[in-house]
């Protein structure tokens, strides 16, 4: 008992139409996901760029804080200068 193999073809029923929209659709979906990965670069580019300005930003909010301790400390020393200077003045004026 021999098998009837039969080759798989395609009925002349089926519309050209059905056939052309079908390539389309995936010429379509080619391009999406080929857009959609150029976007994922894109974007992977861009994350790194910000990480890197990220990471400069840190670096100078790091400077500054320390530059503005010393600007704090400065200020200290000289209201502390002045209360000495006010208070000598306040002596010498109420002195005479």
């Amino acid at each position: 008992m021999a098998e009837k193999r039969e080759d798989w073809h395609l009925s002349k029923s089926v519309p050209v139409t059905i056939i052309a929209v079908m390539v389309v659709q995936f010429a379509g979906a080619i391009w999406f996901f080929s857009t959609l990965d150029s976007n994922v670069a894109s974007n992977n580019r861009r994350i790194a760029s910000l990480e890197s300005e990220v990471s400069d930003i840190r670096a100078t909010a790091q400077t500054q804080a320390v530059q503005l301790g010393r600007i704090e400390s400065s200020l200290e020393a000289m209201r502390e200068t002045l209360g000495r200077i006010s208070a000598l003045l306040e002596r010498n004026y109420a002195g005479k």
